[in-house]
């Protein structure tokens, strides 16, 4: 009877062994897991640390960058100094702003420059020579455009430089549908910052504005009066244009009678690019005379002539409508009068007295 009791004695103590080994590995086994949580959590922290502080050096890095782009920008000066070109940046806070010291509003004298052509360019540094810079019609090309446009440019600002008394207009309008709604004389005016046109010591780009409406040579001489009209209040005392010198006659012989302009208060600057650039003075005066002076001679303000109205209606894809009739009250009888006799003298602003 004794044997039996051993045994099972025997077996308690296998069976009491075998569950503290179990446990003391399941003990173990516990702690492993623990130490390989805290090592899992303090490569967590030291990931998030180290990214924390990777995004705080990207920040201050990209903060200074910027910081340098705007001190840079800031110490552009338009009076004189080159633009940014890096970023083609043109203007700047301490540009010349238009009116300064009430320059424009107490102009006498109008100089305007009949736009030809939209810029299609975000680099207009190279705008003097380069035929990708703006738009071009097919019979435009290989002409020396661009070189023509530059010379008008600085032909005006010229103009204006030497009488400070003086406003300068660029004119043309929202020409070119493939373009966008830009207008020639924008394009004219971001040539001239571009190219850092402006004279040193000057007031001209205080002196200077844009008349956005005119699609045709007729329109940018009466638009421009208006405009003028609208910054100083008052008519201009003298005007002068600037263009091609085969497109004189059309201005001298047409347009400034037609608007009972005085001759002896009229000026006419012509300015052609040079026969290396492809330009043809005989085949652009005997083009002028036959397809764009011929209409308005029999048509001087452009009313009834099938080709005038076509071309005014082609260059106004955008549909604007000139504000004119409400900025100049004085000039509504001429902007509404379409002849084809000249509207009385009495009729217009400057034709009294």
């Amino acid at each position: 009877m004794p044997l039996p009791v051993e045994v099972n004695n025997n077996n308690n103590y296998n069976h009491n062994k075998q569950t503290e080994r179990f446990r003391s590995r399941s003990i173990n086994k516990h702690r492993k897991c623990r130490r390989t949580s805290t090592h899992l959590v303090l490569i967590i922290k030291f990931v998030a640390v180290f990214m924390a502080l990777v995004f705080v050096a990207t920040g201050v890095l990209v903060y200074s960058k910027h910081n340098e782009h705007s001190n840079e920008i800031r110490a552009t000066n338009i009076r004189g100094a080159d633009p940014y070109a890096k970023r083609n940046i043109w203007v700047a806070e301490k540009s010349q702003p238009f009116n300064e010291d009430g320059l424009a509003v107490n102009a006498d004298h109008l100089i305007m420059v009949a736009g030809h052509s939209v810029t299609v360019s975000g680099h207009l540094q190279d705008a003097d020579v380069d035929e990708k810079d703006w738009f071009l019609l097919d019979y435009q090309k290989g002409q020396g455009l661009p070189q023509a446009i530059y010379a008008h440019i600085v032909a005006g600002i010229d103009e204006a430089r030497k009488d400070t008394k003086s406003l300068l207009i660029f004119s043309g309008g929202e020409t070119r549908s493939v373009s966008g709604p830009q207008t020639e004389s924008q394009a004219y005016y971001h040539v001239a910052d571009a190219m850092n046109l402006w004279p040193d010591n000057s007031s001209v780009r205080a002196r200077t504005s844009t008349e956005e409406f005119a699609t045709d040579s007729f329109e940018n001489l009466l638009f421009s009066i208006c405009r003028f009209r609208e910054i100083t209040g008052s008519y201009p005392k003298e005007i002068t244009v600037v263009s091609f010198s085969f497109k004189r006659r059309r201005f001298d012989m047409l347009h400034a009678p037609a608007l009972r302009w005085p001759e002896d208060r009229f000026r006419y600057v012509g300015v052609d690019p040079p026969e290396s650039t492809g330009f043809d003075l005989q085949r652009s005066t005997e083009g002028e005379s036959k397809n764009a002076a011929a209409p308005f001679e029999k048509d001087p303000y452009g009313c009834h002539s099938t080709v005038l109205q076509e071309k005014r209606k082609a260059r106004n894809p955008f549909h604007r409508t000139p504000p004119y009739k409400l900025s100049c009250p004085e000039m509504k009888e001429l902007l509404e009068f379409c002849g084809p006799e000249l509207i009385p003298l009495m009729k217009v602003p400057w034709g009294y007295g």
